[in-house]
């Protein structure tokens, strides 16, 4: 059994032996196989779009060696932009665990309060609806099947890269080993991330006054004013746009605008105000 540990450990250190493979095996917490996989299929489609690229803006520019350097430049982009995907998958999952945790943590205090054991607590506590109490029925599941609840807290905290998760895997597993009763240390660390929570919503409330002000100015202010230089302009400056990019720039490009706003805006949005 030591020597087959021996060897996977052999065969993992020998894949993850690029840059790529060794950024995403530490922040995307990923096995050896599914980074080898993800750089083989990130590589894959940002090829197939590149290619398409070459096609599409060799035709429109009628010149290929520049649609090759600008298809090829896009295929780069598009290629690290599909190898981040897996570490935004897992900060979203942060985020979400984090809304929740404070919630959770009040309630198993609550329940270990009540005169109730910390498997009871746990297993009352992850009945709730929300992802915290989710990812903390996984534990549960995994104790089941014969780790120890220290092993199954290590395996969670590997899904997450925060210091709060850290320190509420800590304290549970803290209270858990020594039977202790005294809940103080995560109701205080629930209260922390309550308080922290609503800071963030504070300095949102502000930053969101001047998204709404620039998504109105893209959106109505912006497009009327290229409209009416588009109309009284042509009368005394030689103009070069046509009527075709005229209704490309006011039905495609204006709406591209605002859309890429929308999407600014709900990524700046704290997760605990999207639910």
């Amino acid at each position: 059994m030591e020597l087959n540990f021996k060897n996977i450990n052999l065969e993992n250190q020998l894949i993850k032996n690029s840059f790529i493979e060794k950024y995403l095996g530490k922040k995307g917490n990923l096995r050896s196989k599914e980074i080898k996989k993800h750089k083989t299929d990130s590589l894959k489609v940002s090829v197939f779009i590149g290619l398409f690229a070459w096609l599409a803006i060799g035709i429109y520019i009628e010149n290929i060696l520049k649609a090759l350097a600008l298809s090829t430049f896009f295929t780069i982009v598009i290629f690290i932009i599909l190898l981040q995907l897996p570490l935004a998958k897992k900060r979203k999952k942060t985020k979400k665990f984090e809304a929740d945790l404070p919630f959770f943590l009040l309630h198993l205090a609550t329940e270990i309060k009540i005169g109730k054991n910390f498997s009871k607590a746990m297993k009352d506590s992850c009945k709730e609806e929300n992802r915290a109490a989710k990812e903390f029925e996984d534990v549960l599941v995994d104790v089941k099947k014969g780790m120890s609840f220290q092993e199954a807290l290590e395996k969670m905290n590997k899904k997450f890269d925060s210091l709060n998760v850290k320190r509420a895997l800590s304290n549970l597993s803290n209270i858990q080993r020594h039977g202790k009763r005294d809940v103080t240390s995560i109701r205080k660390l629930a209260q922390e991330l309550l308080l922290k929570q609503r800071i963030e919503s504070k300095e949102f409330s502000n930053k969101m006054v001047m998204y709404s002000l620039v998504f109105i100015a893209v959106s109505a202010i912006v497009p009327a004013m290229f409209q009416s230089f588009i109309l009284v302009g042509s009368y005394f400056m030689a103009l070069s746009f046509t009527p075709e990019q005229v209704f490309l720039i006011i039905v495609v490009l204006f709406p591209l605008v605002d859309v890429g706003i929308l999407a600014m805006i709900n990524s700046k949005t704290p997760e605990f105000l999207k639910q």
